[in-house]
């Protein structure tokens, strides 16, 4: 797989929330030269026909697809991959058990290609932070993702990621994360990813509907500076 191969090379990956569950969608990010697509079914709505449709864009396009489920049941890890996926996001790992969960529940699915499949574990709480060397420890893991989000929330600042207490948590855990010589990562917004990436983040994710966004903010501005309508 060329993702897991690009971060066990020390690169950088780059992955997309997709915003609109559409095989189209997929396939421009890939043209786009981005690495993976996230479908998001911890929060989106992407039936089961939907997901296949959009691995098989994936495959076309040569952009690697992952799933994000709504639970960590083995099932439907299970169902995911056995409709293409090439891996899992499973949210809310809190304890060595659950990580080895994921993983074992990976590896029962896709006995023969379980290596080729990309694992990623969210950390979205500081008692998971706090957990992390424990954690690192669980193998089969591929990256260790925090989730900025979630853990602004459970810090007691909902919606409110870009606070410097929760920045400053999410950098030092990419730092334990990179000091361990695991591959952390995370959400990158408003122009940080240099900055996480010098913190040790080797997978950052952003969302299709901000690129979209910031595109759109760009080509305005333009427009703005060369109207001569005024």
């Amino acid at each position: 797989m060329k993702v897991k191969q690009l971060l066990a090379d020390g690169r950088t990956a780059s992955m997309v929330m997709v915003s609109w569950p559409h095989p189209s969608l997929i396939e421009h990010l890939g043209a786009l030269g981005f690495d993976l697509a996230m479908i998001d079914c911890e929060k989106g709505g992407a039936t089961v026909e939907r997901i296949e449709e959009m691995c098989r864009a994936g495959r076309a396009a040569g952009i690697a697809t992952l799933v994000r489920p709504w639970t960590p049941d083995p099932g439907l890890i299970s169902r995911y991959l056995d409709l293409g996926a090439d891996g899992v996001m499973v949210a809310g790992v809190e304890t060595p058990q659950a990580a080895r969960a994921i993983v074992e529940a990976v590896r029962y699915a896709r006995w023969k290609d379980h290596a080729e499949k990309l694992v990623i574990a969210m950390i979205e709480s500081p008692e998971a932070i706090a957990r992390l060397p424990e954690l690192l420890a669980v193998e089969g893991v591929d990256v260790w993702f925090i989730g900025p989000n979630d853990l602004a929330h459970r810090m007691g600042m909902p919606g409110q990621a870009s606070r410097p207490e929760v920045r400053a948590a999410v950098a030092g855990a990419l730092h334990a994360i990179h000091a361990a010589g695991r591959i952390g990562g995370t959400l990158t917004t408003g122009g940080d990813a240099l900055a996480l990436q010098s913190a040790g983040a080797r997978l950052l994710l952003c969302r299709a509907s901000e690129l979209l966004a910031d595109g759109a903010k760009h080509y305005r501005a333009q427009l703005a500076t060369t109207d001569t309508t005024s």
